[in-house]
């Protein structure tokens, strides 16, 4: 068999060019062929002009407005692909009629132009309108010398501005139509002038929902702008095709295109993106359980409390988001400064109200910002025309505590008087007085106080604009360790429709800035609604909690306590009947409700376990959580400073589903009733017990239990609703119905009721009228017992005068108790206030205590605590200083004072005798002890709080302690920083 000989290399070289040249020429006659069709759809270069909104404008590279929307509609239809390219009117119309563009966009027909340009119709008029503040309202405007006397605005050289200045009207010039609009919103003109759609578009997307439109500008030949598309003369078939493309878009579409961008931005008004969470995100949701949510309560109008409840544009969007995601939501209102430590100690999980800044990464996540509001400058000072923060330097400027722009003014204003407020009422209320002379804050929120408080002659002299600072954007804080829920609520923020959107912000931040009132008329009911009702012979059967006064109860059979006078309103208004289906305790009740023996419960809380067999209305209720303990119990900042110890709630009860969910290390221990669970905390069976403080204030009265108080707070209210049977819809629409009919004076109301109920004791007279019987019969047994009655009376007004002693007076060391103290605290505070006195307090705890408990018995820490209160009352004996006990070892001083360093070197003379002084034992052994003491001292304003500086003082107590104890730290009052920046001095 022959072999075969190799091939040369240049025979093989050749053969692999030819192979690749073959695949080449494949390849290329494949791809011209797959463009064949694209050839069918020429690119036609248009000219549109640059940020002209919501017109034409860019996102990013992406063309986007209600003219690039119109534009593609042509295309679509004659089947062209516009490339848009971007520019001011006189470089594109330039390039357009040097030929470098083959059409170009919202050109007018002028006579002209029509001698080198083809016009399309018009496919949108822009008509040039006025538009007005609706808090400060403007006669209608028929003629220009209508607006004489009115500050009108008007972008600088726009082509009308002649009319209205040939007609004497003054006006105001800015260099865009974004600034006239917010020179609107500010209250420096009463008038803007400008076209109708993009004033509209400006100020939704600046949330100035207060501003409307009043008419159309009384102009003749310049009342509307005509929108074409162009081509030049010379390029008829172009022209042909793109009217023919415009002839094809159906006038609805141009209509439902306009009003997406004259009121949703450019969204679709009706639907939004359906939130499409994954599995894990549904998984994680379900084992999340109760999520609290921390709102500011004097944020009006985006949160604050109302009748009893939180309210405003913040809580409607997390509402919304609440429904979106099936998130079980528990809100917990406080101040800002309140709700911050919160959030960093996981008592709250989620921030609202809440701008991004870098360092609030490190303790929460961020979502996308819901709305963001300009930061002004509030003045009543008519010479003040404001630049920048140069012409602050010489006023007093009042701002929020711990807003996120403060560290940079006080840079920046170090020579001015910068005062915080911790809340918004009273920075403003120092602006009416006069104690500030500027007041930097939100635009809205602002305006809401000026209105409430009704301080005339404020105006708005400028805006805060800093680097980086463009305005206060409001998003949801969510803490670290639920950063997924993060991602969610970002998912759903996306997922509210523009409509929704208008609808909350047009409620918050609408004409009168304030919500609608509801009105107590007769409620009206659907034709569907009425047959139910009748079907039932207008009667609704409900199950209550027979126990939990003074929110509801039962006595004699019959139904009680606040949730009764609740229903006895719902019933006048409605037309209704409540029967009640009698149960002996809560837990039958439940079993009641789950069975479908009853329809509703007229008070209860949402819970995920109770949301499988109810429904619940929108809460009418809000009431306190609090934590009781015993006397001597110390207070308590957070809930797990109770683990390892048992703590009482009655079975059945909200938070006993809510508490085993969010807090599984705390040992929880059921009762039937709130009386057994405050029997065994008196007996010591329990250390702490968790209830409202309305019924915890109603039962500890009843009961005579002189021995328990409040040693701290459930961070999350009981947030009470009506809770209906879930196979009965209906019932819920018309539940809803009644709970949104109470006014905010009637929900006022019904919080009032509650925190002033009072127990009377009723006195039984029989004896008193078998007395009286014998008296009748004898008339010198009258006189001896007129006698009689007569010691008695001294006696009982010296018993009396023992007893109001008594009650404010701790039976133990002698001092106040903690009712002296909340009847003498704020009283010295505003003593202090109006004399222009300084203001000190101490908090004073022994060292160790459990300790000498532990090693010598409470009868031996009982002495101890007697003699520290001795030497208390004698270095403390002026006419204005007050000594408390606050609780277990902790006692209080606060006093006047004029010199700083004598009210120091007073308590470190205490503070020094403690330490030398053994105090005797009943086993005639002594003990040492020591004492720290954290001191809050100064000058009060009224910005300031008397709650603020019993704060600052806890805080020194704190670093004394953590410093070595047997010492004395001192906090200036007014100062803002934590205990690690405070003053120490050396004890």
């Amino acid at each position: 068999m022959q072999s075969r000989l190799p091939q040369p290399p240049q025979r093989k070289f050749c053969a692999a060019w030819l192979t690749l040249a073959t695949l080449t020429i494949a390849v290329l006659t494949f791809a011209a062929r797959a463009e064949e069709p694209e050839s069918l759809s020429p690119v036609v270069t248009i000219g549109v002009v640059a940020d002209n909104e919501p017109y034409t404008f860019f996102e990013g590279r992406n063309p986007a407005g209600f003219s690039i929307d119109v534009l593609r509609e042509v295309a679509s239809n004659s089947n062209l692909i516009f490339d848009f390219r971007a520019g001011s009117w006189p470089d594109i119309y330039a390039a357009f009629l040097r030929g470098d563009l083959d059409a170009i966009d919202g050109i007018s027909w002028r006579p002209d132009r029509a001698e080198k340009v083809l016009f399309s119709e018009p496919y949108h008029y822009r008509e040039i309108y006025l538009m007005h503040d609706s808090a400060r309202p403007t006669p209608t405007i028929e003629a220009l010398d209508d607006l004489q006397g009115l500050r009108v605005g008007m972008v600088e050289d726009i082509f009308y501005r002649s009319e209205f200045a040939d007609a004497g009207i003054s006006l105001t010039t800015y260099d865009s139509l974004t600034s006239v609009v917010r020179a609107l919103a500010f209250g420096w003109i009463d008038i803007a002038v400008g076209p109708k759609l993009t004033m509209e578009y400006l100020a939704n997307q600046a949330g100035f929902r207060f501003l409307e439109l009043l008419g159309p500008a009384p102009l003749q030949q310049y009342s509307g702008e005509d929108f074409r598309i162009g081509v030049l003369t010379d390029n008829l078939n172009l022209f042909n095709q793109i009217q023919a493309g415009l002839n094809a878009v159906p006038e609805e579409k141009l209509q439902h295109l306009l009003q997406r961008w004259q009121e949703f931005g450019g969204l679709t008004g009706s639907t939004g993106t359906e939130l499409a969470l994954s599995s894990q995100q549904r998984q994680y949701l379900a084992s999340l359980g109760p999520v609290r949510i921390g709102f500011m309560d004097d944020y009006a109008p985006f949160s604050f409390t109302d009748g009893g409840r939180i309210r405003g544009l913040s809580v409607d969007i997390m509402n919304r988001l609440v429904d979106l995601t099936g998130l079980q939501a528990i809100p917990v209102s406080g101040q800002w400064d309140e709700l911050i430590p919160m959030l960093k100690n996981g008592d709250i999980d989620v921030m609202a109200n809440m701008s991004h800044r870098p360092e609030r990464e490190s303790f929460a996540h961020f979502t996308s910002p819901y709305h963001i509001i300009p930061n002004v400058i509030f003045t009543r000072d008519e010479s003040l025309n404001y630049q920048n923060l140069e012409d602050l330097k010489h006023y007093r400027v009042g701002l929020g505590a711990g807003i996120y722009y403060e560290e940079t003014l006080r840079q920046l204003l170090s020579n001015g008087t910068l005062l915080s407020f911790h809340s918004q009422q009273p920075m403003f209320q120092a602006l009416a007085s006069g104690d500030v002379d500027v007041v930097i804050g939100a635009l809205h929120s602002g305006n809401y106080w000026i209105r409430q408080l009704g301080i005339s002659g404020t105006r708005i002299a400028g805006e805060l604009q800093l680097p980086g600072f463009s305005g206060e954007d409001l998003r949801f804080g969510v803490r670290p360790a639920l950063a997924p829920l993060a991602d969610i609520l970002n998912q759903a923020l996306t997922s509210i429709t523009p409509t929704e959107q208008q609808v909350i912000e047009t409620r918050w931040l609408g004409a009168s800035n304030q919500p609608s009132l509801n009105t107590a008329e007769l409620v009206h009911w659907t034709d569907t609604e009425s047959l139910w009702l009748e079907q039932r012979n207008r009667e609704i059967r409900i199950c209550a909690d027979p126990d939990w006064m003074p929110l509801e109860g039962v006595r004699d059979g019959k139904h009680t306590g606040l949730a009764a006078e609740v229903l006895e309103l719902f019933s006048q208004r409605g037309n209704l009947r409540f029967r009640l289906v009698p149960t002996s305790n809560w837990q039958e009740a439940i079993a009641a409700a789950k069975d479908r023996r009853c329809d509703m419960f007229p008070m209860a809380m949402r819970t995920p376990e109770r949301s499988v067999y109810l429904d619940f209305t929108s809460p009418y209720l809000e009431v306190p959580n609090v934590v009781i303990g015993r006397i001597e119990a110390p207070f308590i900042q957070r809930l797990n400073e109770l683990e390892g110890g048992r703590v009482g709630i009655v079975e059945g009860y909200a938070f006993a589903e809510l508490l085993r969910k969010r807090n599984p290390s705390l040992q929880l221990v059921t009762v039937e009733s709130e009386q057994e669970g405050l029997r065994k905390l008196q007996n010591r069976e329990l250390i702490g017990y968790v209830t409202t403080l309305a019924t915890a204030s109603y039962y500890m009265q009843s009961m005579g239990l002189a021995d328990l108080k409040v040693i701290g707070r459930v961070p999350a209210d009981w947030s009470l609703a009506i809770g209906t049977r879930n196979d009965e819809p209906t019932l819920h629409g018309i539940m809803q119905k009644l709970v949104l009919s109470l006014t905010p004076a009637e929900r006022t109301e019904l919080e009032s009721t509650w925190r002033n109920l009072r127990i009377e004791e009723r006195v039984d007279y029989t004896r008193f009228w078998q007395i009286l019987s014998l008296g009748l019969l004898a008339t010198a047994l009258l006189v001896y017992w007129n006698r009689k009655l007569g010691r008695l009376n001294r006696e009982l007004a010296e018993a009396n005068t023992a007893l109001s002693r008594l009650s404010v007076t701790d039976n133990l060391t002698g001092l106040g108790n903690r009712t002296y103290f909340d009847r003498e605290f704020s009283n010295s505070f505003q003593w202090c206030l109006r004399h222009q006195t300084g203001f000190a307090v101490a908090m004073v705890d022994a060292d160790h205590f459990k300790k000498i408990n532990d090693n010598w018995g409470h009868e031996a820490g009982d002495r101890c605590l007697e003699s520290l209160a001795n030497t208390m009352r004698e270095h403390f004996r002026r006419d204005t200083d007050r000594l408390a006990r606050f609780g277990g070892e902790e006692f209080v001083i606060f006093a006047s004072y004029q010199d700083a360093d004598d009210i120091k070197a007073r308590l470190n003379r205490f503070r020094e005798e403690v330490a030398t002084r053994r105090c005797d034992t009943c086993k005639d052994k002594g003990i040492d002890l020591t004492v720290s003491i954290g001191l809050a001292l100064g000058f009060p304003t009224p910005e300031h709080t008397s709650a603020e500086y019993l704060r600052l003082a806890d805080q020194a107590l704190y670093t004394a302690k953590r410093n070595g104890r047997n010492r004395l730290e001192v906090i200036p009052a007014g100062q803002t920083s934590g205990p690690d920046e405070a003053e120490h001095p050396k004890a």
